[in-house]
């Protein structure tokens, strides 16, 4: 039997994994218990025990305090923790055991070893999330090929469900349970192009939950004033659960009974979906925002209609989101396997990579495809963009300090990369210069925007990594320093500055502030040391 590729859906309420087929079509690799999709959720029963998925969340309504949920939202964040049974476990040791749950349950039901893989993460993801994504793999023991945005691999399922050979724009609407992206993509026959990505990483399905669980806190309250179910864990997440079944029924139903229990007392409350949309109409309010930025900017790039317009993400199931594009875009939004697109375009994406590699005779062998399926992947081009500005920190020149006493004057974020700039993305030389007399070296730091839109204030800003140039002759303020940044295909930057008048230069790639090699090692070993089931 040839190896597969895998494709991987690391979302932040449910995942999947899924593979190509004997006919190049891509297939759900089943859960432990028989489900397409995964629950996000980490149950550590003991130490070194861990129930993934179903079971997990099962076991949350009991223990609480044990199950660790919506991980994703704190990928690439530094310094963050999280504790059970003494010890210590970051995002990526927790989405770790994630995948590896997927890729057992995986190996369980297909008969193929899991090993080479593309995750994907939200198109709006920064380059801390994407590399703690990247690292998270590494330490579950996976070959991650590539991490992919999830807009692109819907849109790359649905091209190879419904190809065609003229030039098509297509938006993609992307609403997860934790995220939100909206992207536009262009599709001329095998060249698959992002033309600009936007989103919102704290904007999901569960701040849906959450005001559906305000609401029926609300409502027992009333009934049972003496009784304040927020105190009790082991309440607030049978009432988490509870608004996640009511929020999926009123995508089909109009209106839904909710069980509730609490401190001895019970109560019935019944939801309408008009209500659901009401307690939630600013949520929806804030993608559509962001979907019109989106369009304003592809507008600025060219692209004045859109062919299609694709949903992606459990959440745009609620008929209130092709109801909102309708009514304030005039968009007709398809609907495509929303909880399984994105781990179908993943595996064929996965499919695309190897097929590049392995060209010839032996093809057909390495990856249990026809020839002609081989020939046809490796033709496919898959073309992302930049999705936030880069840049470098600096003294702002219009300050009149600048002169008489750089060490006081503004500081600011210059960016030498924008954000929906195509990949691969070179800037080209930037001019710089020393501001203090003898300066002997300059420390690069280089800065990712954080907000909504590219501002030059650092707190608009984050700070992800730093380099060195040393070697500078000591001269009087106003040495010639350019930098360049260069930014591969898949998403990692270099970054060189070089001293014009000596020629010393530093060059490196950037240096994210999370874990190490060594730190995804030793969690790689503390990992495969834990018992995981599903």
């Amino acid at each position: 039997m040839a190896p597969a590729t895998f494709g991987i859906d690391l979302g932040t309420t449910h995942s999947c994994i899924a593979h190509v087929d004997e006919a190049a079509r891509p297939v759900i690799a089943k859960s432990a218990v028989g489900e397409d999709t995964t629950p996000s959720v980490v149950y550590f029963e003991r130490p070194g025990v861990a129930l993934v998925g179903t079971a997990a969340k099962n076991s949350a309504l009991l223990a609480p305090h044990l199950a660790a949920q919506l991980v994703k939202r704190d990928m690439g964040r530094k310094n963050t923790e999280f504790t059970y049974h003494g010890n210590r476990y970051t995002p990526e040791k927790i989405s770790a055991l994630i995948l590896r749950e997927l890729a057992r349950a995986a190996e369980e039901n297909t008969g193929h070893t899991v090993r080479d893989v593309v995750i994907t993460v939200p198109a709006y993801f920064g380059i801390a999330e994407r590399d703690a994504t990247r690292k998270a793999g590494e330490i579950a023991g996976l070959n991650v090929l590539d991490v992919l945005d999830e807009p692109v691999a819907a849109a790359l399922h649905h091209h190879a469900l419904d190809e065609s050979p003229q030039t098509r724009h297509v938006l993609v609407y992307d609403l997860g349970g934790g995220t939100f992206d909206t992207t536009v993509i262009r599709v001329s026959g095998d060249d698959i192009r992002v033309v600009c990505t936007d989103g919102d990483g704290e904007l999901g399905g569960a701040d849906w939950d959450q005001r559906i669980v305000d609401h029926l806190l609300a409502a027992f309250r009333d009934a049972h004033p003496n009784l304040d179910p927020s105190a009790d864990e082991q309440a607030m997440q049978e009432f988490t659960d509870r608004a996640e079944d009511v929020k999926k029924a009123l995508s089909a139903t109009m209106s839904r009974n909710v069980a509730l229990r609490a401190g001895g007392a019970a109560l019935t409350v019944p939801v309408t979906r008009q209500q659901l949309e009401d307690l939630t109409a600013d949520l929806l309010d804030r993608t559509m925002s962001i979907t019109e930025r989106i369009i304003e900017t592809a507008r600025r790039k060219g692209v004045e209609r859109f062919d299609e317009v694709l949903l992606a993400g459990g959440m745009t199931r609620m008929p209130a989101v092709a109801a909102g594009l309708r009514q304030r875009f005039g968009l007709d939004a398809r609907l495509s396997e929303p909880d399984l697109a994105v781990a179908k375009g993943a595996a064929l994406f996965a499919l695309i990579r190897q097929a590049k590699k392995v060209q010839g005779a032996s093809a057909e062998r390495q990856l249990g495809i026809s020839a002609a399926d081989v020939d046809a992947m490796a033709k496919k081009r898959v073309a992302t963009v930049v999705p936030r500005a880069f840049g470098v920190k600096a003294v702002d020149p219009r300050d009149p300090l600048a002169l008489t006493d750089p060490m006081r004057a503004r500081q600011m974020v210059a960016h030498l990369l924008h954000a929906n700039t195509a990949l691969p993305a070179d800037t080209g030389p930037y001019p710089f210069q020393t501001v203090v007399d003898n300066q002997r070296m300059v420390e690069i730091e280089v800065w990712e925007q954080a907000g909504p839109v590219a501002s030059d204030e650092p707190a608009d800003n984050t700070k992800v990594g730093t380099g060195m140039l040393t070697g500078i002759p000591a001269r009087p303020a106003g040495c010639r320093i350019e930098i360049t940044f260069y930014m591969s295909e898949t998403g990692e930057l270099t970054v060189h500055a070089k001293e014009l008048d000596s020629g010393n230069d530093v060059r490196f790639e950037l240096k994210i502030g999370g874990m190490d090699q060594k730190a995804v090692a030793k969690a790689r070993t503390d990992i495969a040391g834990h018992q995981v089931s599903g």
